[in-house]
């Protein structure tokens, strides 16, 4: 009964650390690079709004150095 009882300690502890590899080595990492993917469309779509919008009240047309 003892062995029993060390075995499904040993899968569980094998399942935690299954997930956590998952968890921080996979789903994390994916999760950032999608992050970023929509700051930088994001950020070109403003950029293009403003390029649209220049000149009108004032503003002067953004300078790309």
């Amino acid at each position: 009964m003892g062995s029993a009882t060390t075995i499904i300690a040993l899968s569980k502890g094998w399942v935690d650390s299954i997930g956590l590899v998952f968890a921080f080595g996979i789903l994390m990492p994916a999760v950032m690079n999608i992050l970023v993917v929509i700051s930088m469309i994001s950020g070109r779509g403003e950029k293009a709004q403003d390029a649209k919008i220049a000149g009108r009240w004032g503003r002067k047309s953004p300078t790309d150095a």
